[in-house]
C-alpha cells in the first residue's frame, strides 16, 4: 500500500526514475495500440485497457469511490477491493513475486 500511495512501485515511469527500465510507457498499451502512454500508478489503476475486466469488478464494488485513489486508501474495505484487483492482474507477479500474496480469501463476503 506504501509503494501504490508513494508511486515507488515497480511500473516502468518508477522503474525508468530510478533506470531499472529503459522505458516510462506501459508495456501493455504498447503491445496493444502502439500507445506511448506513461505506466503510473493513475494509469495502472484507472485506466489500462489491459486490465478493464480486473477494473469492473472494483468499480462495482466501490461504487462513488471507484476513482478516488485517496478515497480507496482511506477505507479498510476499500483498500481490500484494491488489493483484489492487484492480485487478479498478477501485474506484479514477476517483480514482487506472492509479496501480494492469494487474495482469494478476500473474496468471501463478511
Amino acid at each position: 500500500l506504501i509503494q501504490i500511495r508513494t508511486g515507488h512501485i515497480p511500473l516502468n515511469s518508477y522503474l525508468f526514475r530510478i533506470k531499472k527500465s529503459g522505458t516510462r510507457r506501459c508495456n501493455a498499451c504498447w503491445g496493444t495500440n502502439r500507445s506511448t502512454i506513461t505506466e503510473t500508478v493513475i494509469h495502472y489503476l484507472f485506466e489500462c485497457q489491459t486490465y478493464a475486466a480486473e477494473r469492473y469488478d472494483m468499480d462495482r464494488a466501490l461504487g462513488r469511490h471507484s476513482r478516488d485513489l485517496q478515497g480507496i486508501l482511506a477505507s479498510l474495505d476499500r483498500i481490500k477491493e484494491l488489493l483484489k484487483f492487484v492480485g487478479r492482474t498478477a501485474r506484479f507477479k514477476t517483480t514482487l513475486g506472492d509479496a501480494i500474496g492469494d487474495v482469494s480469501h478476500l473474496e468471501t463476503e463478511e
